[in-house]
């Protein structure tokens, strides 16, 4: 963008009425608040693909109780988080092979288990979409606040052409600026954040998927061995 145009814009901010500066400060703080949730999402969403692909080699063709006995490097991960719900459910003397029961208290410990990883894949998911919404919220509003800024600047253009009997351009120019303007921020805080919501919902339901996939597996290959 050229300095001419930044000028010309930074001139249109200026032109808006006290109404429309109000909604250009809304618009502000929403673009605010959902580029640091953008940012924030991004490198987690990253972070969690680079430790996915350590954890996988880790595991590698372990099953079972042989998962419960793996060392991970990093317990901040969805998948070590429902090792860990497992691990503390059965409690250390299942890793030890020390206690035996009978085929009702194996089907019960099985059905808790399998109650326990779900719970865990909810909880993880809880934790991993916390602040999207935020961005929905903003895609869906930010384009009316845009507009009823534009509605109040033309509204005002009307206006002022009534009182004074007069269209002249300096007379409508500060209503229409504030028009055009509040109707720009709007699109531009809405664009990035349904932009982002889109593409950070499609990666919670590869996780979903993922997680339910190995919790299921996991559960299956816990109920033969024990």
């Amino acid at each position: 963008m050229s300095g001419s145009m930044i000028g010309n814009v930074w001139r249109m901010v200026l032109a808006t009425g006290p109404f429309g500066k109000f909604i250009l400060l809304v618009l502000l703080a929403l673009s605010g608040y959902s580029w640091a949730i953008i940012i924030t999402k991004w490198r987690r969403f990253r972070q969690l693909k680079n430790r996915s692909r350590t954890i996988n080699k880790i595991i590698g063709k372990h099953r079972g109780l042989e998962i419960l006995r793996l060392s991970f490097p990093s317990r901040d991960h969805p998948v070590v988080y429902i090792i860990d719900a497992i691990k503390q459910e059965l409690g250390p003397e299942f890793l030890t092979g020390g206690v035996s029961r009978d085929t009702t208290d194996k089907q019960s410990t099985i059905e808790t288990l399998s109650s326990r990883a779900e719970s865990s894949v909810e909880e993880v998911l809880g934790t991993e979409e916390r602040h999207i919404d935020f961005l929905a919220m903003t895609a869906s509003v930010s384009p009316f606040l845009g507009l009823l800024g534009t509605v109040w600047g033309i509204t005002e253009s009307f206006w002022e052409i009534g009182q004074q009997s007069s269209a002249n351009i300096a007379v409508v120019a500060p209503g229409l600026a504030e028009a055009l303007i509040t109707t720009i921020a709007g699109l531009l805080v809405a664009i990035p954040a349904v932009i982002s919501f889109n593409h950070f919902t499609g990666r919670l339901r590869a996780i979903a998927g993922e997680l339910s996939r190995f919790s299921k597996r996991f559960i299956s290959q816990l109920k033969r061995e024990l």
